[in-house]
């Protein structure tokens, strides 16, 4: 749910948008492009940081700044008129551990701006849609917060067991199909969905070739984490819910930090079944669990009792670089 601040910021459409959304968990929305208007366009610039990458167009926030009323004006009016054309997203690679690299996509200015007003509106209808379970890239939430709800299960003695899962390569695996089927759950307008699809339906400048991929959504994107999001949230977090949670004798807690996601267990067969049908739950929307990097891992607090020595089979794991395991205090 949006912080009061965000709320606060919001235009008076969007408000409308949010309580009705709430009020309506399973209404569909028919009108929403017209909320992509010029001072929501203001408000995605103004968001925009002046030292980011340039994309394929080589235009910087202080460039498109210097005549900004017209610009914003031009790009509205082509929006309406159904006349904008998504530019092809520019991509680098960022280098990683052992000689990998991670591919990154960086939009022309003008197309970032058009993907934060979309993410702005479809935020105000999936804030009040997403569990308590998703901690990333949501306004006010980080992944601190997420390691403080794994530390109040293990406290509780509700973690003695941990599913650790990595997805494989998960924006460019994003079944866009599988997406469009689980954004008409809540949008019905046309105008907006077919921005979507030219935000996604685009070339990708890689070196001198443009390739046209048909997965995924562009990793760098700055709409693609809300989009992973709303995957997720019907691929994982409402299957373990409503049909998982339901089906186990003792306490489960699942903490997602976009497509980062832990599973503690009470139990160590109920952490076993799950496991066995996750990487199938997961391959039925274009998914795959890293053999290497998913794993059962025990994982408890040492008794009080234990004075010296280590935990049984400390395990440390990771999200997002953070890393945890039981300690003697």
């Amino acid at each position: 749910m949006p912080n009061a601040l965000t709320l606060e910021s919001m235009s008076p459409g969007l408000l409308k948008v949010v309580e009705r959304a709430k009020r309506e968990p399973a209404g569909r929305f028919n009108a929403l492009a017209h909320l992509i208007d010029v001072p929501a366009l203001t408000r995605a610039y103004r968001r925009q940081r002046v030292d980011a990458a340039v994309g394929v167009d080589g235009v910087t926030k202080e460039h498109y700044g210097q005549n900004l009323e017209g610009n914003l004006q031009d790009l509205h009016v082509r929006l309406k008129a159904q006349r904008y054309r998504h530019q092809p997203i520019r991509r680098v690679h960022i280098p990683k551990a052992q000689g990998k690299t991670r591919p990154l996509g960086i939009s022309a200015f003008e197309d970032k701006l058009v993907q934060d007003a979309v993410r702005e509106v479809l935020e105000a209808i999936y804030e009040q849609d997403f569990l308590d379970c998703s901690y990333g890239f949501r306004p006010g939430r980080s992944a601190h917060d997420a390691v403080r709800t794994l530390k109040r299960s293990v406290e509780r003695g509700e973690v003695r067991w941990m599913v650790e899962a990595d997805i494989v390569s998960f924006f460019d695996s994003l079944d866009r199909t599988e997406l469009k089927k689980m954004l008409d759950r809540r949008v019905a307008d046309g105008s907006l969905v077919r921005l979507i699809g030219k935000c996604l339906h685009v070339g990708v400048l890689d070196g001198e070739a443009v390739v046209e991929p048909e997965l995924g959504t562009a990793q760098g994107s700055v709409l693609s984490p809300l989009l992973g999001n709303v995957y997720l949230h019907y691929v994982l977090d409402l299957w373990f819910a409503t049909e998982v949670t339901p089906r186990l004798q003792g306490k489960a807690t699942l903490i997602r930090y976009c497509d980062d996601f832990i599973i503690g267990f009470e139990r160590e067969d109920e952490a076993r079944r799950v496991m066995a049908v996750l990487g199938k739950r997961l391959g039925r929307f274009g998914l795959t669990l890293h053999p290497d990097k998913t794993r059962r891992l025990p994982f408890w607090r040492p008794p009080k009792a234990q004075q010296s020595g280590k935990a049984p089979r400390a395990i440390q794991f990771s999200e997002r670089g953070l890393h945890h395991r039981p300690r003697m205090s």
